[in-house]
């Protein structure tokens, strides 16, 4: 069985060139959302995810996981409140 390791759950806001999506990215304690960037892996994964459209309000989607490639990812941030 392998070792689970505990993570911290970050809120954030992303957007592709067609979509917003506002979800959890998970880092190590302590760790920063650009650690999980900066990553060499092609994907970034993403849960308790709502996907819209770019100038839309109503939800086309809620996922419990999606792995977004990172070379679509033209916004990420930190949700407000965070």
């Amino acid at each position: 069985m392998g070792v689970r390791v505990t993570k911290e759950r970050i809120p954030v806001v992303l957007l592709t060139t067609t979509h917003r999506m506002e979800g959890e990215v998970h880092v190590i304690p302590g760790g920063r959302l650009l650690d999980e960037i900066n990553k060499k892996i092609d994907f970034l994964p993403i849960t308790n995810v709502t996907v819209y459209d770019l100038d839309g309000e109503t939800p086309l989607d809620t996922v419990d996981f999606l792995a977004v490639n990172k070379s679509q990812i033209v916004f990420l941030t930190p949700s407000v409140g965070y």
